[in-house]
């Protein structure tokens, strides 16, 4: 009797990049996402659930693209190891998203001292109104040098790439900018993408931080997704350039409406 040699290949996944619409916290809209490496030929493998694999890619740093009709293209360098990597893709809408009724927004034009549309300036909208906290910290001693945050009290969910703005209790509080990296445990643990600066405590708030940037002519839109509370203020920051110039202001938004901040010169 002939024995037959059966050779079974088998591939390795190194990577998982889970792409998500920063609004909706759901699969991008429309059919156009596409996800790729530079530095290899390997192929994106999308999944059902709205995922994208990448198989036996060979160890290194590789710069991660992806593009989604509605949204700024977004681009990050990232390091394969040889165990399975998951990278979460927020992506931001772009000022001709069709947003939903209920979405509260701001709009406006950015312009130089020149008159020219300025491009690619960064906007971060944070929303002041303690009522509008998505949870609270549940330890009663949050440390510096902390990795990762216990939360409850939510008032919606937490996701990977969220940034938030954490804010103590009392008249000297410490705030805080930071990003959600995992969710280690569904509604209740989460990493950090950086290690705490200051320390916290326990009902200490996270209020939510949207962030977007500018279009080739210069026009923005910041989104806000329904919350706990129809009308809120928030605080608008604006930087451009490579020494940063900034300008700030308080922003009153409301559910369903438009701010319409109209031109603002960045000199």
């Amino acid at each position: 009797m002939e024995h037959l040699r059966v050779a079974q290949l088998k591939t390795r996944v190194s990577l998982v990049v889970c792409v998500i619409d920063a609004i909706t916290s759901q699969a991008p809209l429309g059919n156009t996402t596409a996800v790729s490496l530079e530095g290899t030929r390997s192929k994106a493998i999308s999944k059902s659930n709205g995922s994208y694999i990448f198989n036996d890619l060979p160890p290194g740093e590789y710069r991660l693209i992806v593009q989604s009709e509605y949204y700024f293209q977004e681009q990050t360098l990232i390091t394969v190891g040889n165990d399975n990597f998951i990278e979460v893709v927020q992506l931001k809408p772009l000022p001709s998203y069709p947003f939903s009724q209920g979405v509260g927004l701001i709009r406006l034009m950015l312009q130089d001292a020149a008159g020219v549309p300025v491009r690619n300036a960064e906007l971060k909208a944070t929303l002041l109104t303690e009522e509008c906290a998505r949870a609270r910290v549940m330890t009663d001693q949050l440390d510096k040098g902390a990795e990762e945050i216990t939360l409850g009290a939510f008032t919606g969910v937490v996701t990977a790439g969220d940034a938030y703005m954490l804010r103590g209790r009392g008249a000297k509080a410490a705030e805080e900018l930071i990003r959600i990296a995992e969710v280690v445990e569904h509604q209740k643990r989460f990493r950090l993408a950086k290690k705490l600066t200051k320390a916290f405590t326990r009902g200490s708030l996270l209020l939510p931080v949207q962030e977007t940037r500018s279009t080739e002519r210069g026009e923005a839109v910041v989104a806000f997704r329904g919350g706990r509370i129809s009308a809120f203020q928030t605080e608008l920051v604006i930087t451009h350039g490579s020494n940063k110039p900034y300008v700030t202001q308080e922003v009153f938004v409301s559910e369903g409406t438009t701010a319409n901040l109209g031109m603002i010169r960045l000199t």
